[in-house]
């Protein structure tokens, strides 16, 4: 049973291919839970919390879903009501689910963990959201340093000589924003504020945001307006992607293409700041459209970069892959293998460089890239190397969709205007997500006429924080910070969990 805002007369595959999914769940869990509907892209399943076990059972041990990757857990409070918020995914099927926990009034603190008690039994990496023994001796303590990344968490590292046996990484510090925060924010203040969660690249949260109301409204933006979208989304994503090749170069003091790569990052955003104004926090992407429209002149300013960006980013790959000693340092680092990286959610560049071709751009439903032609790059081994190389060829592929869009940039309306003072929803919810640099960005929402009741970011660096505990043992001690950067860490992202 579905919402009938999300029938469609000629629903997509994917619409169909959900809507079974969703009747399979129901049927197969029957009198387990208390209702399943289709919320944007993901199944919202109601869930007692003394049918927890049973319902992780059969999601995870039933053939039939496979719902085998751990993604997020999140707590909110709704209606004076405490949830738990937990998102799962089926890798065989290409679905998510997000089971909505409603706890015990009492002692709410104890029923999470009881839960995350049950959980980590499926999905080992619930092991990190369950109360862990900091008084354990620790050799050494990594507070935050100053690269860009690696300065929202500690870690602490038990090590014998200098291969690292256990690390246990504390976000604590970063914990400064809770879903209340949002709670009754109006929805115009909400999108200028939501790029703040991912300050390397701001476009992807706004673009998630207003494409979540664009879903919840049925509004089909025009193809101008998703051909601005894919070209400022696609500089941002080569600017993250210089940008961590950057920090990489710094921690192996490389100079030389540690500059370089600065100056190519710097000629991007020069870009970025000349379409929205901005280069952090862009506030560009408005529901039904985008702030203003982009000219010609600005146009053939980025058509006249794209050799120049291309030439200049190969250069740099070169330098990097002909000094053995470089690759020395990369290789066999940090290995991350398939089965660990599906397991415990990896997505984007992070997942990609593990070998599994996945990209939700290739989705059909997503923005125009359907129109556009370009490739998935994947690794082999999963290592430090690996993750940087595949950062390159992705940054070529971008290179390569912006010049597609500068031959076929469509006219028309950059808008659908929309008075937001007079925009009002009905109670209900609603999930969306994007493919940014790091990874797939989520969010979900609950509104109610003008309001945000509730707001729940989803980001992909968590999981490869998550991950990279298990990643760091048995790693040398010199490799930490590598390792580390190599999974491209948003802040912001780990400020909204």
């Amino acid at each position: 049973m579905f919402d009938d805002i999300y029938n469609k007369i000629y629903p997509s595959t994917k619409s169909v291919f959900m809507e079974e999914a969703g009747r399979n769940i129901e049927f197969i869990l029957k009198d387990r839970i208390n209702s399943i509907c289709k919320s944007g892209l993901d199944l919202l399943i109601e869930v007692p919390q003394e049918n927890i076990y049973e319902v992780l059972k059969e999601l995870k041990e039933n053939p039939q879903l496979n719902i085998n990757s751990f993604q997020n857990i999140n707590t909110y409070k709704s209606n004076g009501k405490n949830f738990l918020f937990i998102n799962l995914k089926s890798t065989a099927g290409g679905f998510s689910v997000l089971l909505r926990i409603e706890m015990l009034p009492e002692e709410p603190e104890r029923n999470y963990y009881q839960i995350i008690d049950i959980l980590k039994g499926f999905y080992r990496a619930a092991g990190f959201y369950q109360r862990r023994d900091k008084s354990v001796p620790v050799d050494i303590k990594i507070p935050p340093g100053i690269l860009d990344g690696l300065d929202c968490f500690d870690v602490d590292i038990y090590a014998e000589d200098d291969v690292v046996r256990e690390a246990y990484i504390n976000i604590d510090i970063s914990g400064v924003l809770g879903s209340q925060y949002y709670k009754n924010m109006e929805i115009f203040n909400l999108i200028a504020y939501i790029s703040r969660f991912d300050w390397k690249a701001g476009i992807f949260p706004e673009i998630c945001l207003c494409s979540a109301f664009e879903e919840l409204l049925q509004l089909k933006v025009t193809e101008r307006t998703r051909y601005i979208r894919i070209l400022i989304g696609e500089l941002y994503r080569i600017s993250n992607h210089i940008y961590l090749v950057s920090n990489i170069c710094n921690i192996l003091q490389y100079d030389i293409a540690y500059n370089l790569s600065l100056l190519e990052r710097e000629r991007v955003l020069r870009l970025i700041e000349t379409v929205t104004g901005s280069r952090v926090a862009p506030n560009f992407i408005r529901i039904g459209g985008v702030r203003q429209d982009i000219n010609e002149e600005v146009l053939l300013e980025v058509r006249r970069s794209l050799p120049v960006l291309y030439e200049n980013i190969k250069k740099i790959e070169k330098m990097m892959v002909n000094d053995l000693m470089i690759i020395e340092r990369l290789k066999d680092v940090g290995v991350i293998i398939k089965e660990d990286a599906l397991e415990y959610g990896l997505t984007g560049p992070n997942l990609r460089a593990s070998g599994i071709r996945f990209d939700s751009r290739k989705d059909e439903n997503y923005v125009s890239y359907r129109d556009l032609s370009f490739t998935i790059p994947a690794g082999r081994t999963g290592d430090c190397l690996d993750r940087v190389l595949v950062r390159f060829a992705e940054t070529y592929q971008s290179l390569r969709l912006l010049n597609q869009i500068m031959k076929k940039f469509p006219r028309g309306d950059y808008i659908k205007k929309i008075n937001l003072s007079n925009l009002e929803f009905q109670p209900g919810s609603i999930s969306y997500g994007v493919e940014c640099p790091h990874g797939l960005f989520k969010i979900y929402m609950e509104v109610e006429k003008r309001n945000i009741k509730s707001l729940i970011i989803m980001g992909p660096s968590l999981n490869s924080l998550i991950l990279g505990e298990r990643v760091l043992r048995g790693s040398k001690i010199e490799d930490i910070d590598l390792i580390l950067m190599s999974m491209d860490i948003s802040p912001g992202e780990i400020m909204g969990t």
